[in-house]
């Protein structure tokens, strides 16, 4: 479904305004947030209780640190994991900055199924620049992420759903 209508047009003069064009540029910009959908996050969607998908999505969290896991809200969130960093610094590309993830997965009631969705939080740290010496966000690794999901997966396999 558009997000903008072409319904108004009809009313448009033909002949072209600069002013115009400005006005539509800038509705453009300020309307696109909203029509952003979320980007699609990888889930592990399972004929098992809620209860089942839960224990093996933090099974599949093994190896890092849980810094919560609310079962009413269905919500696991792993601590900060340091790992290496894909940039590098400075004009010898040394290798100094540091990159750390996080792993939220929600585990949800679907009818009578249930699903675990994955979300990275990613961030990077370097010694050089405007930002230096703070944690700042970066983009997730959408194949970390779905690696996760398909780990959930087959364990729900083997359990038989």
């Amino acid at each position: 479904m558009p997000c903008f209508s072409k319904s108004g047009d009809a009313k448009m003069p033909r002949s072209f305004r600069p002013r115009d064009a400005t006005i539509r540029v800038a509705l453009l910009i300020l309307g696109l947030p909203g029509c952003q959908s979320a980007e699609s996050l990888p889930t592990a969607f399972s004929r098992c209780s809620f209860e089942q998908v839960w224990d093996t999505a933090i099974a599949s969290l093994e190896g890092g640190t849980l810094e919560s896991a609310d079962k009413a809200s269905g919500r696991v969130e792993t601590a900060w994991l340091e790992v290496p960093s894909n940039s590098r610094a400075g004009l010898f590309e040394r290798d100094i900055n540091k990159e750390r993830v996080k792993y939220v997965v929600e585990v949800r009631r679907d009818a009578p199924d249930a699903k675990a969705t994955v979300r990275q939080l990613r961030e990077a740290w370097t010694p050089m620049g405007v930002r230096m010496r703070q944690w700042r966000p970066v983009a997730a690794n959408p194949s970390e992420e779905a690696a996760l999901a398909t780990e959930i997966s087959r364990r729900l396999k083997e359990k038989g759903c």
